[in-house]
C-alpha cells in the first residue's frame, strides 16, 4: 500500500490495514495527496470567552460535593438547575 506520511492525519484515513482511506483505498501513487483533508482537532483564536472546565472543578457537578461544607450531592438524581446546598445554604451563583 502506498500510504504516505499525511494519511495518518488525513479525515479520509481508514486506520484498517486493508485500505488506505476511502478516497484512495490502496493509496496514492505521489508524495502528495491530492484529496488531503486535515483531521486535527479545530480550536478557536480567541478562547477568552469560552467556560474553561479547569476553573470550575470545585463544583458539585464535577466533585459531588458541597464547596463549602462538603456535604455529598446525590448522585442517584439528575443534577440540579440551581444547586443549593440544604446544610449550609451555599447557592451557585457562577452560571
Amino acid at each position: 500500500m502506498a500510504k504516505i506520511k499525511d494519511c495518518n492525519r488525513c479525515r479520509f484515513y481508514s486506520h484498517s490495514h486493508f485500505l488506505v482511506c476511502a478516497l484512495h483505498p490502496d493509496g496514492v501513487e505521489t508524495s502528495v495527496c491530492p484529496d488531503f483533508e486535515s483531521a486535527d482537532l479545530w480550536e478557536p483564536e480567541d478562547i477568552s470567552h469560552y467556560i474553561v472546565l479547569r476553573d470550575y472543578d470545585w463544583h458539585p457537578l464535577f466533585t459531588g460535593r458541597c464547596p463549602e461544607c462538603n456535604r455529598p450531592f446525590s448522585r442517584l438524581k439528575l443534577p440540579p438547575l440551581h444547586w443549593r446546598c440544604e446544610s449550609c445554604g451555599w447557592e451557585d451563583d457562577t452560571f
